[in-house]
């Protein structure tokens, strides 16, 4: 007999304030995200708004369902109540049943601290994968990723100590929309001024601050913790979509890392898709509202808002209200998933 299945489920974007944030998300998306985060009007006029959380389950930043018979129900609950409906039989039977991605935008108006953030070695459950996606971008935009050719990880830290700024050692580059950047855990790097990213990564939320560029009030610097954590490969990995025409409807793979793979496809009809059984999926559509259909029922998502399609579903059929460009996030399959203490 076959278990419960749930529907898939859309959840409201959560503001997260930082001193860096800025205003374009607000603007991109206007009515879009804003009604469905009512906490965001109050924050805004409190500090700026530099992170929406679009799908979490982390204590203290839950995201919560959007409608439908689950309405208001945080993510960290419904995986409490429900986790083989949600993330697979397998992916549950894993102590603890744990959701092991974190879905973010960022919005800068300044630029990120240079940081970098630790490997599970270092910190069991805490080793943070990330990678960005460029959305928007103001002219001569740019971020930081690795370091100049010939410059070691430990000039940076002694930089720091000794008060001045870093940024002549780090590689820098210009930011462009659809620009892929990849950081494996130990990688320093900073967001600069005038971007939104998306921001797909493991469950994990601890950065170690090298340099905060004199940002006022100051903020705690972790410069043991980064020399410890830094890795010795400084590489810049900047990503180029690879197509992958066989795959029905064609798709554009983004990043396929150890943690979680994502794709990208354009759509402009209803497009039937399917879930492995193993893994849940979470869609995404910046510019257009989606319909998201299985046998266990639909929820309607508007654009900026994150869907959670969970593993057991099977078929579903994503119904765009416009052409637009739909993001696909998958966790790694069980079997080459991390530890996820």
């Amino acid at each position: 007999m076959r278990s419960f299945v749930a529907p898939p489920l859309t959840f409201m974007p959560l503001p997260v304030a930082r001193p860096w944030g800025g205003d374009r998300v607000s603007a991109r998306f206007e009515r879009a995200v804003l009604p469905a985060a009512p906490s965001a009007a109050t924050a805004t006029q409190q500090a700026p708004i530099g992170e929406w959380w679009l799908a979490s389950a982390r204590s203290g930043a839950v995201t919560r369902v959007l409608g439908g018979p689950h309405a208001g129900e945080g993510l960290d609950e419904l995986i409490a109540r429900a986790a083989p409906a949600l993330l697979g039989e397998r992916a549950a039977a894993r102590p603890p049943a744990r959701f092991p991605l974190l879905l973010k935008l960022l919005d800068t108006a300044a630029p990120l601290s240079v940081q970098v953030h630790p490997t599970d070695a270092a910190l069991p459950g805490e080793g943070k994968t990330e990678s960005w996606y460029v959305v928007e971008a103001a002219s001569g935009a740019h971020f930081w990723l690795g370091l100049r050719d010939g410059v070691a990880p430990a000039e940076v830290i002694a930089a720091a100590r000794r008060g001045e700024s870093p940024e002549p050692l780090l590689a820098r580059h210009a930011a462009k929309v659809g620009l892929l950047a990849h950081l494996p855990p130990g990688t320093i790097h900073a967001l600069g001024a005038g971007i939104v990213a998306l921001e797909f990564q493991t469950n994990a939320d601890t950065t170690w601050r090298v340099w905060d560029w004199g940002r006022q009030p100051e903020r705690l610097l972790h410069l043991d913790a980064a020399a410890r954590d830094t890795s010795p490969d400084q590489r810049p990995r900047l990503l180029y979509a690879t197509p992958d025409p066989a795959r029905s409807p064609p798709c554009q793979r983004l990043v396929d890392c150890d943690a979680y793979r994502v794709e990208s496809m354009q759509i402009r009809a209803p497009t039937h898709l399917a879930t492995d059984d193993e893994r849940f999926e979470i869609l995404l559509a910046l510019d257009a509202d989606l319909r998201v259909r299985g046998e266990a029922g639909a929820t309607d998502a508007p654009r900026g808002h994150a869907v959670l399609v969970p593993a057991p579903l099977g078929d579903y059929v994503v119904t765009p209200a416009a052409p637009c460009e739909l993001l696909r996030f998958l966790p790694a399959p069980t079997d080459r998933a991390r530890d996820p203490r």
